[in-house]
């Protein structure tokens, strides 16, 4: 397994070249970058693909890889009932993994809603979802889908399904181990899941405060996680996706990256 970090690990008030910069001397590999509204407001302009082309050239000179894209717009724009501005964000996404050379998005597959039923969501997901493949095999990346408190899909062989309702090849999971918890297991997940997953992100959950931390301080059962993991053959990209700490914008990477070399011996 190769460990990168996420940049909502780091406040967003640090510039992105600090970040960068720091999770290379924190013995990261890999750094992955968010697509945020004023992409969406600024997307296509000069200003825009220098901004992305800059990022690129600062991730090579640190020695960094990009593996991924991910966004928090899908909350603002939900797959199920905004399918037009949902696959405005994948194509958003999708664009800037190719600046990037990074060959992964993360899509959030829809938010629960009142007024539709369950199997309708699952319905009108598959079929945007069908519809984000075509843009990902056009930009030559895949969508990983992730698993997220969205009133939909709390298990994993609903998880499952979904995949296979999809039914592309461009189209897996991306897996979040501490969004599993408290109503499933995350080696549970790992074995429904498995070939199926194409990369990890890493937090815990403590149960009885209900907050997420960095892995080793809640529930999540690391060793059995690892396990999982190795059982399926998982070799790619493991991310912390932690928050930050009010006092220290750079500490809590650092010690998530501490806990990293703990569960996975490296």
């Amino acid at each position: 397994m190769r460990f990168g970090i996420n940049v909502w690990s780091y406040p967003k008030t640090l510039p992105l070249e600090e970040a960068m910069a720091h999770a290379a001397a924190a013995g990261y590999e890999a750094f992955e970058v968010a697509v945020a509204l004023e992409d969406w407001e600024h997307w296509g302009s000069p200003d825009w693909r220098r901004k992305w082309e800059t990022v690129g050239e600062r991730a090579k000179g640190l020695g960094l890889s990009i593996p991924s894209v991910a966004t928090g717009l899908f909350w603002r724009f939900n797959l199920v009932t905004q399918p037009e501005d949902a696959l405005k964000v994948v194509r958003i996404e999708c664009e800037v993994a190719k600046l990037l050379g990074a060959e992964l998005i993360l899509v959030v597959p829809g938010t629960g809603v009142p007024d539709l039923s369950y199997e309708e969501h699952i319905r009108r997901a598959a079929e945007a979802l069908r519809e984000a493949a075509k843009l990902a095999r056009e930009h030559g990346v895949r969508i990983g889908l992730e698993n997220v408190w969205n009133r939909i899909l709390a298990g994993p062989l609903e998880f499952e399904r979904l995949l296979e309702e999809v039914g592309d090849e461009h189209v897996g999971a991306y897996f979040d181990v501490g969004n599993t918890l408290p109503h499933s297991l995350p080696e549970h997940w790992i074995g429904v899941l498995g070939e199926r997953i194409l990369q990890v992100h890493v937090k815990d959950y403590n149960v009885a405060e209900g907050t997420f931390g960095i892995p080793l301080t809640g529930d999540v059962n690391w060793p059995a996680v690892r396990r999982a993991l190795e059982e399926v053959g998982y070799e790619g990209y493991v991310l912390p996706e932690v928050p930050p700490y009010p006092g220290d914008p750079h500490q809590a990477a650092e010690d998530a990256r501490n806990a990293l070399r703990k569960v996975f011996g490296r």
